[in-house]
């Protein structure tokens, strides 16, 4: 009786380490997405998302690659200027509410500036992020419960592109065991323990 319980109980755990007993999570970078290099060759674009908390609907800006003047970062970026109709703000919109956003933002500018990441519940966050030719990237963290988030500047000459889009579990570098760990961790705690009573 107790190697059939043991049995039954080792298959529990299995079953869910296999089916991943977890919180949803999702990051998004948009590497598999090209686009020119500078923002004058195209128009803004409208980019959608499947995500564990329903579709991503991205607006405001445009995908670069290897953007000109833009060492932060090499790879394909989502971002806006004041030129060729682009709006101040990018907007991102959720189906459904997330938690713990974050992502990369990067300052084009040759100078200091300041963006407002916000969310439709009205909290908010200002950010100062130093010119591009001096990193010029920020790593943005933002605990909203919101569906909708905007990144926005009062620069009249805007100019600043995100990517590494990230909710719905810890930020980088601030990790905390997530509940479907937890629960692996116990269960694999009581699994020792069936095993000790077994051997009775």
């Amino acid at each position: 009786m107790k190697k059939r319980f043991t049995i039954y109980f080792l298959a529990a755990a299995l079953f869910c380490l296999v089916s991943g007993i977890s919180v949803k999570a999702d990051v998004i970078d948009f590497d598999t997405l090209t686009g020119p290099d500078l923002f004058g060759l195209t128009t803004p674009q409208t980019l959608t998302f499947l995500t564990s908390s329903g579709t991503l609907t991205i607006t405001g800006g445009t995908i670069l690659t290897n953007a000109t003047n833009f060492p932060a970062d090499p790879s394909s970026v989502y971002g806006t200027t004041n030129c060729c109709g682009y709006s101040n703000t990018i907007t991102l919109t959720f189906t459904s509410a997330i938690n713990n956003f974050f992502m990369d933002l990067f300052n084009g500018q040759i100078f200091t500036d300041t963006f407002t990441v916000s969310d439709n519940l009205g909290n908010s966050q200002s950010f100062t992020i130093p010119p591009n030719t001096s990193s010029g990237v920020a790593l943005v963290s933002f605990p909203t419960v919101g569906s909708t988030i905007s990144i926005t500047t009062n620069d009249p000459s805007w100019d600043f592109l995100i990517d590494n889009i990230g909710f719905n579990e810890p930020t980088p570098g601030t990790a905390v065991p997530e509940p479907g760990t937890l629960s692996l961790l116990a269960l694999g705690g009581l699994g020792l323990a069936a095993l000790k009573l077994n051997k009775k």
